[in-house]
């Protein structure tokens, strides 16, 4: 008996163009642009939740992470996708969470619009694509990450092991083009690549959606054969923009370096506390 294929890809045409309806409803009902900014945050937030395991957690909020001057925070990230199975928040706020570097994983930036500076714009507008490579360029300086593992041979020692790894995958979801260059796909791949390149190392924005207009992603290399050439390719597409932003960001998140067995983040790195213990013995 014949059967029909699931029609996957056309269900989730749909919800990207009910997610663009979404955007307009909360034009059409919100003036105030900072609770426009928390609705949209917040159907993003529960489109990742559609589809995301339960192992990765959303939150928003900061980042703590290690400098040589101490523990500093990130800026503030509209959803931070953190490993909810082996840590959690360093501390819990009415508004948003403070995660420990060790337990992100990456962050979406979410944009009503998405628009392109000119090089000659003193400062690149806060919905730009410019400003958006900026910041991921900032993040991905955050490598340093430190965790207690166990001491070969025994069952209960540990010692502090400090790993740089490769920065947070990083991802930008916008609903609406703005300006010419936004909405010309081409033109706005080759400015990612473009200033990707002037930015330098480590930037690399790991995927950036226009719903219902198109997906671009940076091409990753490997690290220990590229040469120059080979950093800050930029690939874009029209086809379902929304199914390959769901699907690129799975792979990208499982792919991501996770602690060995055993290892727990040393969050305490952070708080900078030293109890006093005092201790008893048995005296029978």
């Amino acid at each position: 008996m014949p059967t029909q294929s699931p029609q996957f890809s056309e269900l989730n045409k749909i919800e990207e163009d009910l997610l663009v309806a979404k955007l307009h409803a909360a034009r059409m009902a919100i003036v105030h642009a900072g609770e426009k900014g928390r609705t949209l945050e917040y159907e993003v937030r529960t489109l990742l939740r559609s589809f995301l395991p339960t192992e990765y957690g959303l939150s928003t909020g900061f980042v703590v992470f290690h400098t040589r001057d101490g523990p500093k925070l990130s800026s503030q990230l509209d959803i931070i996708i953190y490993d909810a199975v082996r840590s959690g928040p360093v501390i819990t706020l009415e508004t948003c969470d403070v995660f420990p570097l060790e337990a992100v994983y990456g962050y979406v930036e979410v944009k009503a619009t998405l628009q392109s500076s000119s090089d000659d714009a003193i400062e690149p507008a806060d919905n730009s694509l410019e400003r958006c490579l900026t910041r991921n360029r900032e993040l991905r300086e955050m490598k340093d990450r430190r965790f207690w593992a166990p001491l070969a041979g025994s069952s209960t020692e540990t010692g502090l092991v400090e790993e740089e790894w490769l920065g947070i995958r990083s991802y930008v979801f916008a609903f609406e083009p703005l300006g010419t260059v936004a909405r010309d796909l081409s033109a706005l791949a080759q400015r990612m690549a473009d200033v990707s390149k002037r930015l330098g190392p480590p930037t690399h924005l790991h995927g950036l959606l226009i719903a219902n207009h198109g997906y671009l992603y940076t091409q990753p290399v490997d690290t220990s054969r590229a040469t120059q050439d080979d950093y800050h390719h930029v690939m874009y597409t029209k086809d379902h923009p929304l199914l390959t932003f769901k699907t690129l960001l799975l792979r990208g998140l499982a792919m991501f370096q996770r602690p060995q067995l055993g290892w727990a983040p040393a969050v305490d790195q952070y708080y900078k506390h030293e109890p006093k213990w005092g201790i008893r013995t048995p005296e029978i």
